[in-house]
């Protein structure tokens, strides 16, 4: 009878513990959302909420709070990364502005490029690139 209840207690308390990991890991996908891959967080806070639950009907209040939180900092996270990606293309594309002020940067840094390899190497980088397709190794 000992056994049985030691176990059942082993049981309970790596249950515990896998609730409380999935707690910090949801409020760490939050924290991250903005610096880092929330993604990551989030994803192992759900599989260690639904770990925790094992045979039982309900999850611990931990557990829960956690599976919630690693779900919100996944769809949070999912937005906002759709949003970084749309926002700039529905820019170009339907600003002119924009795409001009894009287009300008986008030729400066080109330009700023281009002067850097001049200063390192001492030749146009268009002509270090033909020498090397000729099969001339002058870098």
């Amino acid at each position: 009878m000992e056994t049985d209840m030691s176990q059942y207690n082993n049981k309970e308390r790596a249950a515990d513990s896998l609730a409380t990991a999935s707690f910090v890991l949801g409020i760490l996908s939050l924290v991250s959302m903005l610096c880092c891959c929330p993604f990551v967080f989030s994803a192992i806070g759900i599989i260690l909420a639904l770990l925790s639950k094992g045979a039982e009907k309900t999850f611990r209040p931990r557990a829960k709070t956690g599976l919630i939180l690693s779900v919100v900092g996944i769809v949070v996270s999912l937005v906002l990364s759709v949003f970084t990606i749309a926002f700039p293309v529905v820019m170009y594309k339907t600003n002119p502005e924009f795409r001009k002020n894009f287009n300008d940067a986008m030729v400066q840094s080109l330009e700023q490029d281009e002067e850097m390899f001049r200063q390192l190497y001492g030749d146009e980088a268009y002509d270090q690139m033909i020498d090397l397709f000729n099969g001339g190794n002058s870098l």
